[in-house]
């Protein structure tokens, strides 16, 4: 199928190809092939009648078919007729133009969820005439998701504010309305652009003399007239939230509420009337904070997973190149006596620490559903345990204690066993080194305890150390992205960890004090079926 890449694209081309061996040609363009293999970003190539010709690894697992059977094949062979005549008329289009164009592509994967892809395309024509479409798409799914969510958050946030009986006006401190809500237009007899051309202390009148932002700024509570066109409108308790931050604009706010106490009649029914509608808007206050914490902290995390998402797989090309070269050297040297074979084992050895760390940028990023399978769980979890306790510095000892007896249930190996070794891998560095520090005595022996039981809550997995503990004021932050406190880490090593276990539906707890070791527990539900994970 992909012996198109063995073709001289031109003259250029050709020159270049007779002045190497044809042994070396062959091996260029293995390695060629090798490294679009290795990249994560799906990669296809189609002729002028739109049927593949080329297809990548990645690609090939998303649209669900060996790179063979592929050959002569189009969209409309994969995918539901009204997205193959999407993506046809995408791609009609993109032969017609001698630009490359982008597209956000819906489409159904293999499993039947939907996706959302960032497709760029391209014409390609070669030196004997002959036209190519070239195409990468890359997954944007969990970041569409979460725009769909800050939407529907968003339009939440808005319903709320524009029902309830109070009345609402958001302030910036350079004294600008950034929303102000119905039911206050109402009480002043207002619109909205009448409003927006009147001072704050122009309706304010308790606040007149002080300065209405020194007063609402510092959480205040006072009862005031509301003022329209020279005249009470309204008798109102006025609650101010104090200054809060901003999501994406410069300078603080405040929010501000209303409470119409005119039509009350007598002290104690002003009072119980106040007691009741302040604990409502306390409530209503918390629920719209929250709120805005929750659409700015999830807007930031889909920009940060998808810029992590980017610059691993940036990094995985060069890395795929130059593993494969310190293979192809050390395939043309071994037993010729050149001396350099420790220097290869350092560059094989580099490459692994960056291919770890790039695993953890997208265990972080991730953004494909969770595959799950059955297994026993007490069989893969001593599997695991071997492998990694191999690797461990030869002063850390390891113990596993385990505690399912054969219980059986469906997880994600592949990313439950990185999240595992990761927590196995964060307590040997926090071992290595510290004995003599802790302990003042050469005689500590580092160890790491692993146990698995069950609970309420289903399966429990813990690994801890009695190394030198963790702060209370690290200990707050451990789980946030970037935040490390090594010389050398990424700081998403545990975020990469709890959002594995956060797939299967579980979490991770940290319990650590200074000089006493640390315990980290991953926990997630029992599954005991695949049709009861669907």
């Amino acid at each position: 199928m992909r012996n198109w890449l063995l073709e001289p694209l031109g003259e250029e081309t050709a020159m270049t190809t007779q002045r190497k061996t044809p042994a070396s040609r062959i091996n260029d363009t293995d390695v060629l092939l090798q490294i679009l293999d290795l990249l994560p970003t799906s990669l296809f190539v189609k002729d002028e009648n739109l049927n593949f010709v080329f297809s990548n690894e990645a690609h090939c697992k998303v649209i669900g078919s060996e790179a063979e059977k592929l050959l002569g094949l189009s969209d409309a062979d994969f995918y539901p007729k009204d997205q193959a005549e999407k993506f046809l008329a995408a791609d009609k289009s993109v032969l017609n133009s001698p630009e490359a164009r982008e597209f956000l592509e819906l489409a159904t994967s293999t499993d039947g969820s939907t996706i959302y892809s960032l497709t760029r395309k391209a014409r390609v024509v070669t030196s004997d005439g002959a036209t190519y479409l070239i195409g990468s798409n890359t997954d944007v799914t969990e970041m569409k998701r979460n725009e769909i969510e800050l939407e529907a958050k968003e339009a939440r946030y808005r319903a709320l504010a524009e029902t309830v009986p109070v009345g609402i006006w958001h302030l910036h401190e350079n004294g600008k309305t950034i929303y102000v809500n119905p039911f206050l237009l109402t009480l002043l007899g207002m619109t909205e652009g009448e409003f927006l051309a009147t001072a704050p202390k122009d309706f304010l009148t308790a606040a007149s003399e002080k300065g209405v932002m020194e007063m609402i700024g510092s959480t205040a509570r006072f009862e005031t007239d509301l003022m329209a066109r020279g005249k009470v409108a309204a008798r109102v308790l006025v609650v101010s939230s104090g200054w809060l931050n901003n999501a994406g604009v410069a300078g603080r706010s405040v929010m501000v509420t209303f409470v119409d106490i005119s039509k009350v009649s007598s002290l104690q029914t002003v009072n119980d009337e106040i007691t009741r509608l302040n604990a409502e808007l306390s409530d209503k206050i918390k629920m719209l904070r929250a709120t805005q914490e929750e659409m700015v902290k999830a807007g930031r995390m889909a920009q940060l997973g998808q810029l992590t998402a980017t610059v691993a797989h940036e990094l995985r090309n060069p890395l795929a190149a130059v593993r494969t070269s310190a293979f192809v050297l050390d395939r043309k040297i071994k037993g010729k006596g050149m001396g350099v074979e420790q220097q290869l084992q350092r560059i094989e050895n580099g490459v692994v620490r960056c291919d770890d760390i790039i695993s953890q940028l997208l265990d972080f990023a991730r953004t494909r559903p969770v595959q799950r399978k059955l297994l026993d769980l007490d069989t893969w979890l001593a599997k695991v345990v071997e492998e990694e306790a191999a690797k461990l510095p030869a002063v850390v000892t390891i113990e596993c204690m385990l505690g399912l007896d054969g219980l059986v249930a469906a997880i994600d190996p592949e990313r439950m066993s990185r999240g595992l070794i990761n927590l196995i891998s964060n307590a040997s560095e926090a071992l290595v080194g510290k004995g003599d520090e802790l302990h003042g005595d050469a005689s500590f022996v580092p160890a790491i305890n692993i146990e698995s039981g069950r609970t309420v809550r289903g399966i429990e997995i813990s690994v801890t150390d009695n190394g030198p503990g963790i702060t209370a004021e690290n200990l707050l932050r451990i789980k946030e992205p970037l935040f490390t406190t090594k010389s050398f880490g990424t700081g998403l090593g545990l975020s990469a960890v709890e959002k594995i276990l956060e797939q299967h539906g579980g979490g991770l707890e940290i319990k650590s004090k200074p000089g006493e070791g640390a315990r980290f527990t991953a926990w997630f539900p029992l599954i005991e079926t695949l049709e009861e994970a669907a």
